[in-house]
């Protein structure tokens, strides 16, 4: 008739006039479950282990259910060889095989995660908490199976280190486990002293964590102690304490309790109800251990009432339950009550069967090792607490002492400020002479500062006039500065436009030259100007790219790289000899901005990576990009190649406009200037990591979302329109102005 101190609280139905019914929790509860079932199989590592550790206490009701996703929990820590992990997952396997009452399991789980502990936590100090829990529940482990000596052995190591963590709130919980073991001893003030000792440290703390738990451990004490108003009165205080929301362990705990209360109160009808109420939850809870207390006290009711046959039949249920079950305790109660209903049927013959088997049992649990073990392991506690009341007093003493020096020098303190309060008075009445001669050079000093902060002031003013000024000059310049660029631009379409008619007809005259024309010689030279034409033809295409891009008007969308490089590739079907193009594009890239633009600094980096290839027979010449994940905020695109590299001169200047690196470059040195000016106009931007003889790698840093910038760049230009309006504005005045004073003065010349 103990309490399993580490079972945690669910909110669920409760039973008749102390019950509750919360659906809504019930409904989210479900619903929780039911999405972590979901999203299982999808994961693996680490968050798998984290979902699986949600789903075992979601399920802690269900103690088999619990018991097998703790179960995997572990295996998954295994897995990836967490040592912390292991042991926490560990300590779950432990309370659900604790939950089905499988106590030999249990403590096999425990040593084992307690040696990993032991092993590991030198080098994860995070595990030095769970040294004190995996001790706490391995006693109360070895106190259901009956090995009480080793029982308290490990609730008072747990107890030690709490104490030197010095968390008053764990040393109440040890208390109150400990008092758990001397209630199986049956030595019922010992536990009820442990108990009070922990309700002490709860009302300290103003603490309600469980306090319905051990208000029922002290009920259960005060009716072994032949107390029972006074358990009745501590149940009824935890019930009042929890109300509405009081679990159902708490109400199962509560209610036998009251039973056995009203047993020894002799109200048999009461101690029915009561004892029927907590048999139902613990039935509902599949609680073996709960279902034999009650069924034990439903015997003990059932013989007071001399039904002999039905006490009988409840113990023989009790007893095919405790049957391996662990708890020798139950067992024990299951073989007195047994034979003592077989001596009031006079069926001596069981009677002696289960006085024997009580006997042996008795003598086995209160063996001679545990009757030598206990006092050992009491008198080292006991020791241990004397130790820490001596270490106490002395500390009192030595603090005594202290308050004495302290006394000795606060009145040597009061001396030497008597003597320099009346020094200090001397001084005061000197210092006053003189501080009426500082306050009139003050006063003045004062009147000369005051002259100068206006002065200073008014210099500000003027500062931050000028500073505005040169602000407003500031802005119109940028704005000047982007008219021109916009002109420039303009003109360079124009331009382009302008030349590309005349060039048409001269590649119109190539083509109809060579065909009048029969000379050899006069044919390659036609030759050689329609190749030149088409060279210059493709540079003009690309000066309108750079107009077009400058133009462009950017809409953010998803970018799927897939057809854009296989878009790309097909423009390079005809590759150089032996020449490869491999590309990978990493899972879950995702990247918000302009297709069209992506794609025009892809096809320029690809073609500029094929016009540069290494010729030489020895080397197989191939194109590498990797599109993937950067960090965060960038999709990162890099294209490596082994081809003839960039010459160091031209390192700083390979992104320039018209800048050719070698003799190779057809397009007049455009393809590189307009990758990065795509990339910029993308907000990203474009780097040559390195390039030698052996190969060229660039990298392209795009950011992940476009949108904010564009947003930006929008506020910019809002901004440069209204300058310029402004500009424009100021500018008509100014005419304005002059044409009124050209006026004026035209009219005094004239009078």
């Amino acid at each position: 008739m103990c309490r399993n101190f580490i079972k945690y609280f669910i909110l669920c139905l409760t039973c008749g006039w102390l019950s509750g019914f919360i659906p809504s929790h019930a409904q989210n509860q479900t619903s929780l479950k039911d999405s972590l079932e979901r999203l299982l199989p999808k994961l693996r590592d680490t968050t798998r282990y984290k979902v699986l550790v949600q789903l075992h206490y979601a399920y802690r009701p269900e103690y088999q259910k619990a018991l097998d996703y703790a179960t995997a929990a572990m295996h998954q820590a295994e897995a990836l060889g967490d040592s912390v992990k292991i042991v926490e997952s560990g300590r779950m396997v432990a309370y659900s095989l604790d939950d089905l009452g499988r106590n030999d399991e249990v403590i096999a789980m425990l040593n084992r995660v307690l040696g990993t502990a032991r092993r590991n936590v030198g080098r994860y100090p995070v595990l030095k908490p769970q040294l004190k829990l995996i001790l706490n529940n391995a006693g109360i482990a070895y106190m259901y199976k009956g090995n009480y000596d080793s029982a308290l052995s490990y609730h008072f190591k747990s107890l030690e280190l709490r104490e030197e963590e010095g968390d008053s709130r764990a040393i109440g919980n040890s208390h109150n486990n400990i008092g758990l073991v001397y209630f199986k001893l049956r030595n019922y003030q010992r536990a009820l002293d442990h108990y009070l000792r922990a309700l002490n440290i709860k009302d300290e703390l103003k603490d309600g964590t469980d306090i319905e738990r051990i208000l029922t451990n002290i009920g259960l004490c005060y009716n072994q102690l032949k107390m029972p108003n006074e358990a009745i009165n501590s149940v009824k205080r935890a019930l009042n304490f929890c109300g509405e929301k009081c679990t159902k362990n708490v109400l199962k705990e509560a209610n036998f309790v009251f039973g056995i209360s009203y047993l020894d109160n002799n109200n048999l009808d009461n101690a029915t109800r009561f004892l029927s109420i907590s048999l139902e939850i613990a039935r509902q809870q599949n609680d073996s251990r709960y279902i034999i207390e009650n069924l034990i006290g439903l015997a003990k009711v059932e013989n007071r009432r001399n039904g002999y046959e039905l006490s009988l039949a409840l113990l023989n249920e009790a007893y095919t339950l405790a049957q391996g079950s662990g708890f020798a305790e139950l067992l024990l109660d299951i073989y007195k009550e047994s034979f003592k209903n077989y001596r009031l049927t006079n069926d001596f013959k069981n009677e002696a069967l289960f006085q024997t088997r009580y006997i042996e049992l008795k003598d086995s649990i209160y063996s001679e090792n545990l009757l030598k073990n206990l006092p050992i392991i009491q008198t080292n506690y006991d020791e241990r607490e004397n130790l820490k009341t001596i270490r106490l007093i002395n500390e009192n003493i030595k603090l005594k002492d202290e308050q004495i020096q302290r006394q000795r020098i606060q009145y040597l303190f009061v001396v030497l400020v008597t003597i320099l309060i009346a020094t200090l008075a001397g001084v005061l009445v000197w210092a006053n002479r003189r501080q009426q001669k500082h306050n009139t050079a003050l006063s003045e000093a004062k009147r000369i500062i005051e002259t100068q902060n206006k002065e200073l002031v008014k210099t500000n003013e003027e500062l931050d006039l000028r500073v505005r000024e040169k602000t407003i000059d500031l802005v119109n310049v940028n704005a000047i500065l982007q008219d021109v660029n916009e002109e420039l631009d303009n003109y360079i379409y124009r331009t382009a436009h302008d030349i590309r008619g005349p060039l048409v007809t001269l590649k119109g005259v190539c083509n109809v030259a060579k065909i009048d024309v029969k000379d050899a010689l006069a044919l390659e030279y036609f030759d050689r100007l329609d190749l030149t034409a088409d060279k210059l033809n493709t540079i003009l295409t690309r000066l309108l790219l750079v107009s077009r891009i400058n133009h462009a008007v950017i809409v953010a969308q998803s970018v799927d790289f897939n057809p854009i490089m296989q878009t790309v590739l097909e423009k390079f079907k005809e590759l150089p000899p032996r020449m490869k193009i491999e590309y990978q594009i990493e899972e879950h890239v995702a990247l918000y901005s302009d297709p069209e633009l992506v794609a025009i600094v892809l096809e320029n980096l690809v073609s500029n990576a094929i016009k540069f290839y290494n010729d030489l027979h020895s080397v197989n010449p191939f194109v590498k990009l990797v599109i993937g994940k950067y960090d965060a905020d960038h999709v990162m695109v890099s294209i490596e190649d082994n081809g003839i590299g960039i010459a160091p001169d031209y390192r700083e200047r390979v992104f320039h406009l018209f800048v050719r690196a070698s003799e190779r470059s057809e397009n007049g040195g455009i393809g590189l200037y307009l990758a990065k000016l795509s990339a910029h106009k993308l907000g990203g931007e474009i780097f040559l990591m390195n390039t030698s003889d052996k190969g060229t790698k660039f990298l392209v840093l795009f950011p992940v979302d476009i949108q904010p910038i564009l947003d930006k760049r929008s506020a910019d230009e809002r901004e440069r329109i209204v300058v310029k309006e402004m500009r424009e504005k100021a500018s008509q005045e100014s005419e304005g102005k002059d044409a009124l004073d050209r006026y004026y003065s035209s009219r005094r010349l004239g009078k």
